[in-house]
């Protein structure tokens, strides 16, 4: 009974893990053409014109038909550059785009000398982020047709040192009003918001109707395989939004809010768009423009004058939540999401004294040791009974072998006899499943381990083993478990556990090198307190 009990939870441990591993998000078709890539979101992406139009296709909500003022003659801006204290940003006067933005504490790769990385998407021609529309007197304003000039800046640099540092850009629009689009900075943060105005001939205001903001990005170009959603992302009617696969055919699609934000995001970072207040939020549009399947444009139409914020960097939980709006949500813990968010900010306490957070993986792993002490104990208590019986177990399956009735009450007679629960090695067991799965998704997903080294020859705790030395031993520690776990006499279970090693060991060959190392130490720690006990009750 003991052994079915371990057998069944090791099944389902490996259906769970293996199926990220077998069946993780599909990356889509990379490009054909060779195209210069730079660092973005997720590190090398690609970007191309989304501006050109597209049949109208919809989910459930037509789409808004509205005049757009045709194409100006191509022209090239000048570039404004923004530094804080976290990033480098460049905004081109033609359209007011992001071309730039580029994270000082996060680098491409792991090479010291590497470039911080840049999460926009390098593009010939088309759309960047932060392109957008408003809507003047029901006519359709494209702004990355339009050549702005700077207003609020001497310099064609800007240091944000105090709060609320500003570029203004001002165009005149073909009806002669004029339309200023300004950006706001913040000294020490990733969140910036962007404001449009227009005035006409004789500097009176007019009203703008609605203002769409867009996220223009290219699909990944993967060359490992990722165990996490990377993709259009938003929140929509009070839940997380992933576009289905049907939806992911469509060129163009509308969402009906309540809709706080939209935008793109990867595993470990992430761009969109957010809407001010709630108020705003009933009356905004989601837009998804998909013109091939390696690009796509997300817009927040809002149908008001509002002024838009814009989070543009890592998944940093204590950072997301700061913002509201559920952005922490962005950071996809899993069913377990509740314990594995104090799991994190715990493994970030530890590394703040330790400085490594393979250190600080291997504390938190003897802490949650520590905290289920008394239901291993329990467990492996129940094994050494198990394993005491297993002679007179064993002899009595024979004789009864025929009656199934007689084997039934001859074993729960020397089950009570002796004092032994048969299920008293799986109760503690299952109870400590949650949170194993918590610790699991949080090591996959927190960008704390990112590039951050451990000892030797583990350089990044987020990316693989090269040399495959920690999934091997981890192998090794588990075929050691299973022959130290009592067997019930069965052939076939005993033959399955066997193989049970080798298929944790397959699967946890690319797994990050942070996670195989909690299972590896976790291992360790149970086979000397299971060697302990073991020893006790034969002692006893």
């Amino acid at each position: 009974m003991e052994k079915r009990t371990i057998l069944a939870i090791a099944l389902s441990l490996a259906v769970l893990l293996g199926f990220q591993y077998f069946f993780p998000t599909a990356p889509q078709k990379p490009i054909a053409e060779k195209q210069q890539v730079t660092a973005n979101l997720t590190e090398k992406q690609v970007s191309t014109n989304v501006n050109e139009a597209v049949p109208a296709q919809t989910n459930s909500v037509a789409a808004t038909p509205a005049p757009v003022v045709p194409a100006a003659p191509k022209v090239h801006g000048e570039i404004v550059k923004i530094n804080n204290t976290l990033y480098h940003a460049e905004i081109d006067t033609l359209g007011g785009q992001l071309k730039a933005f580029s994270l000082k504490e996060y680098r491409t790769d792991i090479a010291q000398d590497s470039s911080d990385l840049n999460l926009v998407t390098q593009a010939a021609e088309g759309s960047y982020p932060l392109s957008g529309s408003v809507s003047i007197k029901g006519v359709w304003y494209n702004d990355k047709n339009l050549l702005f000039k700077v207003e609020s800046a001497d310099t064609d640099t800007i240091d944000v040192t105090a709060a609320g540092k500003s570029l203004q850009l001002k165009a005149v629009l073909p009806s002669g009003d004029t339309l200023t689009k300004e950006f706001i900075f913040q000294p020490e943060s990733y969140l910036l918001e962007v404001n449009y105005e227009c005035v006409d001939e004789n500097g009176a205001s007019q009203k703008i109707d609605s203002v769409r903001l867009n996220w223009a990005q290219a699909v990944p170009l993967e060359k490992k395989k990722e165990y996490v959603y990377s993709g259009v992302l938003g929140y929509v009617g009070e839940k997380l939004y992933k576009p289905s696969k049907k939806e992911k055919k469509l060129s163009r699609q509308e969402l009906m809010g309540p809709i706080p934000w939209l935008g793109f995001t990867t595993k470990y970072f992430i761009g969109v768009i957010i809407v001010p207040d709630e108020a705003s939020m009933a009356r905004t549009t989601g837009i998804i423009e998909r013109p091939d399947a390696n690009h796509f444009l997300t817009g927040l139409q809002v149908n008001q004058a509002s002024r838009v914020r814009v989070y543009i960097g890592p998944k940093k939980g204590i950072i997301l939540q700061k913002i509201g709006v559920h952005l922490e949500d962005a950071i996809e813990y899993g069913w377990f999401g509740v314990i594995a968010r104090p799991l994190v900010k715990m493994l970030h306490f530890f590394n703040i004294y330790v400085h490594n957070y393979g250190i600080a993986i291997i504390i938190l792993t003897i802490l949650i040791k520590l905290v289920f002490y008394p239901l291993s104990q329990k467990s492996y208590k129940s094994m050494g009974k198990m394993k005491e019986v297993q002679p007179k177990l064993a002899k009595i399956k024979e004789k009864y072998k025929d009656d199934k009735a007689r084997l039934n009450k001859e074993m729960m007679d020397l089950y009570k006899t002796k004092k032994v629960n048969p299920f008293g090695g799986c109760l503690p067991m299952v109870v400590q499943i949650p949170v194993f799965f918590a610790l699991y998704r949080a090591l996959m997903v927190a960008i704390e381990l990112r590039h951050a080294p451990f000892f030797g020859w583990i350089l990044d705790l987020s990316a693989k083993d090269p040399y495959y030395v920690t999934p091997l031993i981890m192998g090794a520690t588990m075929f050691l478990q299973q022959k130290m776990t009592p067997s019930t006499g069965d052939a076939m279970q005993a033959k399955m556990m066997l193989f049970m090693p080798i298929i944790f060991t397959f699967m946890f060959l690319n797994f990050p090198a942070g996670l195989v190392l909690y299972w590896l130490v976790n291992n360790l720690l149970s086979i000397g307190q299971q060697y302990m006990v073991m020893r006790q009750v034969s002692t006893s």
